[in-house]
């Protein structure tokens, strides 16, 4: 089981530590479990196929698939509304697991390709301009939402940063009037 472990957690692009806080653990536990200096219980078993979704015969065995095939509710939902195929499911699905920092690297490049569609050079084919239309604002949105986000964490930090600045001014200036406080280099003399 060891190295299932470890397979699953670099299937997952996970570190040791990432994967411990996941299940609510510690990194050398992990790293007990990919060594085979410890065995997980039942208990941790169950968990770590609940929160990755993973077949708890194949991490027992190594029988079957890594994943469980389970779709959740909204998605099978989604795919009844939608009439998705199942590729469309797939995609989806796949999406929705990838790391955030994934998800926005793909919305990016979906923003390249939706300004390459609008330029007039290119032929839409099979797609509509409505369509074209449609895809270029939900992307637009979408981008303006990670912009907004991005805005609001720089606004932030810089705020956190102004008011760390504020305070280490205020306290050089304190120190700096103190009567006991050592010459600043500038009027000291210098001895040589």
């Amino acid at each position: 089981m060891n190295s299932r472990i470890k397979k699953l957690r670099k299937a997952l692009d996970l570190t040791q530590h990432e994967f411990a806080n996941r299940i609510g653990s510690v990194q050398n536990t992990i790293t007990g479990y990919e060594t085979g200096r410890r065995i997980p219980s039942n208990q941790v078993i169950s968990l770590i196929c609940k929160t990755f979704n993973v077949s708890e015969t194949w991490l027992r065995t190594g029988e079957g698939e890594m994943f469980s095939p389970k779709a959740s509710a909204a998605m099978e939902a989604l795919a009844r509304e939608r009439g998705l195929t199942h590729s469309d499911f797939v995609l989806i699905e796949k999406f929705l697991n990838l790391k955030p920092e994934s998800r926005v690297a793909i919305a990016e490049y979906m923003l390249e390709v939706a300004a390459a569609l609008n330029g007039d050079d290119i032929p839409l084919d099979s797609v509509t301009a409505t369509k074209k239309t449609d895809i270029s604002s939900e992307v637009s949105a979408y981008h303006s939402d990670l912009l907004a986000d991005k805005t609001r964490k720089e606004k932030i930090e810089a705020e956190l940063f102004g008011e760390a600045a504020k305070a280490l001014a205020m306290e050089q200036y304190s120190f700096e009037k103190k009567p006991d406080a050592p010459a600043s280099s500038a009027s000291g003399s210098v001895a040589g």
